[in-house]
């Protein structure tokens, strides 16, 4: 029983971490992308871009995990407190 969880655990923990890295290459791509880069501009400054564009998007993605970690913590507080109201209203 140890085992399946850990290997459950283990496949969540990978995935997880392949999808940062996938959404962290996309946004940088997206974001440097976005930049308009003459062909005549050195390669440092592409590199500059595509360094700016990682900055960025490492910076939103634990913004958006503590987004969702809020709004988690203010939907269970709104079940609880409904949970005892019909726990109250029963008796």
């Amino acid at each position: 029983m140890k085992k399946e969880s850990e290997k459950r655990s283990s496949l969540a923990a990978k995935v997880s971490s392949w999808s940062i890295i996938g959404l962290v290459l996309g946004g940088t791509l997206l974001i440097s992308g976005i930049a308009d880069v003459s062909e005549g501009s050195s390669m440092m400054a592409k590199i500059f871009l595509f360094f700016l564009g990682a900055v960025i998007v490492v910076q939103v993605i634990p913004g958006l995990m503590l987004f969702g970690a809020m709004l988690k913590g203010i939907y269970s507080m709104v079940g609880k407190k409904s949970k005892s109201t019909l726990g109250e209203s029963k008796k």
